[in-house]
């Protein structure tokens, strides 16, 4: 099981690489856990996901995307 400390690396992660489309490659992961029956971890990447979402709305801790433009 993923600590919260876990939990918030890979958001924080997932929020500088992806800005704010990271919202919805977690929404995806945490699908792809549900549909496999994988409770535990569709927890935590649904976790991630609000994580995600904070941070990059957050207009203080808003992160930029590191992807081309």
């Amino acid at each position: 099981m993923a600590t919260q400390t876990d939990i918030w690396r890979a958001a924080w992660i997932i929020a500088e690489q992806y800005g704010e489309e990271g919202v919805g490659f977690a929404a995806q992961m945490a699908q792809s856990f549900e549909s496999g029956g994988k409770v535990d971890a569709q927890k935590a990447w649904l976790s991630i996901m609000e994580k995600v979402e904070a941070l990059t709305t957050d207009k203080q801790l808003a992160l930029p995307s590191r992807k081309a433009h």
